[in-house]
């Protein structure tokens, strides 16, 4: 055996016997089914072993800066807040930041928020040097991230630090990395760490929780993944070692239809979610005052009905939805190797979501070789998706939206 691995043995072994001592560690199987119902209304699950009481549904602060917004929520009984280092450059955190201030009010609310680092999608690993937006995946990066978010909270902590976009299961234990976040707990920067992933999500989580390390786990989750079985499992292993476990992507992309603009049953949609009792919280990206009513209303009645039944089965049966699979059997297609899911994610931002900050981020933080530049060397575009996405349509949309963006500039 060699030194290297046993120091990650040790590392992993060390960590997690103090994670025990502090009463956070990996615990006997259970469920984090049990739940709490106010008087309001507003329905509690337990954030497996970081014990935090949170609501079935919270404010994902990814599309939108509005102050009011934020307000709104906490009035109405959102105590958890999602956000991330480069969402809306900067301005999601500076919002969030300026309403704790205004109201007093951190200790009544949970803030989670990520960072993100260069990476080699293809092969689903951390690039110590820097790519594209995104500095190399070192603790001096995580410090400087995190020491910028704090100071755009204004606050000296957070209560989650994610791993951001794990892509697979050598990203969710990369050790550099790890031994970071756990400095980033233990120096009180955040209460807890975690990962995200929207991507080869159930071996990403299982890995995640085999080190010993994390406290939560942020995924992907909804009715039109065609693994969402396979993602359920590992959601399940996650919190029967005690690992809290939160949901995004619930809306499945949001749109089913661009022209005739029609959306998910975005109450049926989150129900669905939410009807797996392991759970805790899920995160909806959240832009009007009508789908923040919509969503955290949603816990007064979790049965799904026959008709949003229907609704979710005849969506989940359409081909070429704004959801992508991201499951990278286009990327083979390509002669360039483009990295196209990635792409198709920045097109739901944009047209799903109606967030052309995030597209444009996503989009830049691509090497030029693997990104929209390469695309526009090409007469005709030869990807083909097997779940009949139209890609080329969709990097014609990309395309255009980078020549306004330089066309404003």
């Amino acid at each position: 055996m060699t030194g290297a691995g046993m120091d990650r043995r040790e590392f992993i072994r060390k960590t997690a016997l103090g994670l025990m001592t502090a009463g956070l560690g990996v615990s006997t199987a259970r469920s984090a089914g049990a739940e709490i119902v106010k008087s309001s209304g507003i329905v509690y699950r337990t954030l497996g072993n970081t014990k935090l009481k949170i609501p079935l549904v919270s404010f994902g602060v990814m599309n939108s800066d509005s102050p009011d917004l934020i307000r709104k929520a906490l009035d109405m009984g959102f105590r958890h807040l999602d956000t991330a280092h480069a969402y809306l450059r900067g301005n999601s955190e500076k919002v969030i930041g300026q309403i704790l201030e205004e109201r007093k009010c951190r200790d009544q609310v949970y803030i989670a928020t990520k960072m993100l680092f260069a990476r080699d999608r293809e092969n689903k690993v951390f690039l110590r040097e820097g790519s594209g937006r995104y500095g190399g995946a070192t603790g001096e990066n995580l410090n400087e991230q995190l020491a910028e978010s704090l100071k755009r909270l204004r606050t000296d902590y957070v209560d989650i630090l994610y791993l951001h976009s794990c892509q697979g299961p050598q990203m969710s234990t990369y050790e550099p990395i790890m031994r970071a976040f756990v400095k980033a707990r233990e120096a009180g920067k955040t209460r807890f760490i975690g990962i995200s992933t929207h991507a080869s999500e159930p071996e990403t989580i299982r890995a995640a929780v085999d080190t010993g390390i994390w406290d939560v786990i942020l995924t992907s989750y909804n009715f039109m993944q065609e693994h969402k079985e396979a993602v359920r499992k590992a959601i399940r292993y996650a919190t029967e070692k005690g690992l809290g476990v939160i949901a995004m992507k619930t809306q499945g992309g949001v749109r089913l239809n661009r022209e005739k603009n029609i959306e998910v049953n975005h109450a049926a949609a989150l129900k669905w979610v939410l009807n797996d009792r392991n759970v805790c919280t899920t995160i909806p990206g959240i832009t009007t005052f009508d789908q923040m009513d919509l969503d955290f209303g949603v816990m007064k009645d979790l049965v799904l009905s026959d008709q949003e039944k229907r609704d979710l089965q005849i969506s989940s049966m359409l081909k070429g939805a704004f959801y992508c699979q991201q499951c990278r059997s286009c990327v083979a297609s390509c002669p360039k190797r483009v990295e196209i899911p990635a792409l198709m994610r920045a097109y739901m931002y944009a047209e799903g979501y109606g967030n052309r900050i995030q597209a444009e981020l996503t989009v830049d933080g691509l090497p030029a070789e693997r990104g929209l530049n390469a695309c526009r060397e090409c007469a005709k575009c030869s990807a083909a998706c097997s779940h009949g996405i139209d890609i080329r349509q969709r990097l014609g949309f990309l395309m255009g939206m980078a020549a306004d963006r330089h066309d404003v500039a």
